[in-house]
Order: structure tokens, then C-alpha cells, then sequence
């Protein structure tokens, strides 16, 4: 347990350290949320085609992600991946590395491989990580609308008196299924002050773009 703290930990420390990212398009669904291989602890990652599909079988890898270290014990690069990899976040040099998860299981997740063609593989679950949506946004630098006209509440179940921001640019306090109340900022994304509730999902679409780094 206090192993698995520490990954999750180390992933949300690097992105909120490290680099620049804002997410420019969303997927066509936004699946579980996400899987974090273990880069410090595997040099491979195994992919395998619907795991123990048959009583009794024994999981066989179809493919593999190995990882490189050139400073230090942890993977700061691809060695090999399949054709066509592209996973959702990758920067390993700055120890970023998220695969989105279609299904998640005890054993295996199905986790997307392609983000271009929607293509998924099976990967044991015990050499990643998970991190819910929730989570993810959670630790984000900022959020803001898709739309401008999207407005702000001061609750999430009563949305008869909305109000839109200006800017639109919010930093996460709570996530609550659909809704997230969220920490109002200016222009240069200093706190104003302010709170208030937005809605972020709906019928399993982004209503928000997020900004992973400062």
C-alpha cells in the first residue's frame, strides 16, 4: 500500500513540476481514467490480447514497451513499442507516462495503445499504477471551458442561476461525480478569491480543457 502511495505521489509530483501541456482535443470517450507503468521498478511492459479468455489458459504476450535509463535507476525514454504506439501523455524524460484505460480489472486492464486508431491492448495491472479522471484533474495545473458561454454555479444541483466567468480559467478543489468546485483565477491564473461549481463531464465528454503544467 505505501509503495503504491509513493507511485502515485511521484506521478503527481512530475507533472506538476515539470514541462508545459494543454490538452487540445479530447478522446472520443474518456474511458476509466488512467495506467501508470511502473518505470522505476520494470525495464518492460508487457501487452497481451484478451487474457485468460479460456479456462485454464495462461496469458501470453503479443507485444512489449521496454524503457531505457541513461541517468540514474529510472526510465527516461522508449526502447522499443509497437508500430503505430501512441499512448495519451508520454514525456519519460521528465517521468510522464499515462495510457488510457478502457477497462479496468484486478489482474489485467485493457488500456488504449493507439490514440490515433483507438487500438487496445490487455497489460498486468500490478505493474502499473491507476489514477481515476478525478484524480488526474485533481492535480492539474488549471482547467478551463471549451465553451465561454459555459457557466459557473453555486451548487451543483441547482442550476437555475448560472453564471459565466470571465476568464474562464479555474483550479481544482473538489471533484464530485460530473461537477468539480473549483477555485476562480484571473487572466494570469492567480486565485481571485472566489469558488464556485462547474460541470466538467456530461454523457461522457469533456466539458473543460486542462492545463497539466504552469
Amino acid at each position: 500500500m505505501e509503495q503504491k502511495l509513493l507511485q502515485f505521489v511521484c506521478i503527481i509530483g512530475t507533472l506538476l513540476l515539470f514541462g508545459s501541456y494543454r490538452m487540445q482535443s479530447q478522446p472520443n470517450e474518456l474511458g476509466e481514467g488512467f495506467y501508470a507503468p511502473k518505470t522505476d521498478q520494470i525495464e518492460t511492459l508487457y501487452l497481451y490480447d484478451i487474457p485468460n479468455s479460456r479456462a485454464g489458459s495462461q496469458a501470453r504476450a503479443i507485444d512489449s514497451i521496454t524503457f531505457t535509463s541513461r541517468n540514474g535507476n529510472y526510465a527516461d525514454g522508449i526502447g522499443y513499442a509497437p508500430d503505430g504506439f501512441q499512448p495519451y501523455h508520454e514525456k519519460l524524460d521528465y517521468g510522464v507516462f499515462l495510457l488510457r484505460v478502457k477497462k479496468l480489472g484486478v489482474d489485467y486492464s485493457e488500456v488504449f495503445i493507439n490514440e490515433n486508431t483507438g487500438e487496445r491492448a490487455y497489460v498486468n495491472s500490478f505493474q502499473g499504477t491507476f489514477l481515476t479522471w478525478g484524480q488526474f484533474l485533481l492535480n492539474c495545473h488549471s482547467v478551463e471551458f471549451v465553451d465561454a458561454n459555459q457557466k459557473t454555479f453555486d451548487h451543483p444541483y441547482i442550476t437555475s442561476a448560472g453564471r459565466t466567468a470571465n476568464p474562464p480559467y479555474f483550479k481544482v478543489r473538489y471533484v464530485q461525480g460530473d461537477w468539480m468546485e473549483v477555485f476562480l483565477l484571473t487572466s494570469n491564473y492567480e486565485p481571485t478569491g472566489q469558488k464556485a461549481w462547474i460541470r466538467w463531464r456530461k454523457d461522457g465528454k469533456l466539458l473543460i480543457l486542462y492545463n497539466l503544467f504552469s
